[in-house]
């Protein structure tokens, strides 16, 4: 009786860029419902890792299924668990698989989702500083 062959798997390396200083920590959260990809708690398969900003160039994540996913990326400087904002502009550090343009309000979920083949990929993600 030939066994079951496991479904596939990917990795992603995401690379960081633009990080404004080392303070703090780093959160990331990959979600599979790229329509709400900004509210990472909302989504039961989501990929989320926290580093200290130190440590956070370079990350992997394994294990994944292949498919559609968002990433976000935010530098919480001042470790609070929370993106502070002024006046509804982010203080902090974000950004966003695709580097899309910032415009008037975040990016449309069609312009941050991207496939994941079984295998390895990467993501280069470049933080932005408004404030």
């Amino acid at each position: 009786m030939a066994m079951p062959t496991p479904p596939p798997q990917a990795s992603l390396t995401v690379t960081l860029d633009g990080l404004r200083n080392d303070k703090g920590v780093v959160q990331l959260c990959l979600t599979r419902d790229t329509a709400d990809f900004l509210d990472c708690e909302k989504h039961d398969q989501r990929v989320t890792r926290e580093l200290a900003a130190t440590a956070a160039e370079n990350v992997k994540l394994t294990g994944l299924a292949p498919g559609e996913w968002s990433l976000l990326v935010l530098h919480d400087e001042n470790d609070n668990g929370k993106l502070d904002t002024m006046l509804g502009i982010p203080k902090e550090g974000f950004g966003f698989s695709g580097n899309p343009k910032i415009r008037m309000g975040p990016p449309k979920a069609k312009q941050v989702k991207f496939e994941l083949p079984a295998g390895s990929s990467a993501q280069r993600v470049k933080l932005r500083y408004l404030l």
